[in-house]
């Protein structure tokens, strides 16, 4: 969990923002229409930092389970 947001929450919440970027860069294409490319590049760039931040926080949780272990 990171803030008050669940991992899954996160992950769809990324792929709802992938999904959207793919079909507005689709529409953009078949118009003809470039000026918005670096808008949706940065746009599927942040759904993968999101999906990145979620792998990041679930090994850290991982890590501090196994060091809370060992310190009992």
């Amino acid at each position: 969990m990171i803030e008050n947001i669940t991992y899954d929450e996160i992950l769809k919440i990324a792929n709802e923002i992938s999904s959207s970027a793919e079909k507005l860069s689709e529409v953009l294409q078949k118009n003809n229409i470039t000026e918005l490319n670096d808008f949706i590049s940065t746009v599927e760039g942040y759904s993968k930092y999101l999906n990145t931040t979620v792998e990041l926080y679930k090994e850290a949780d991982i890590a501090l389970t196994d060091l809370t272990k060992e310190k009992k």
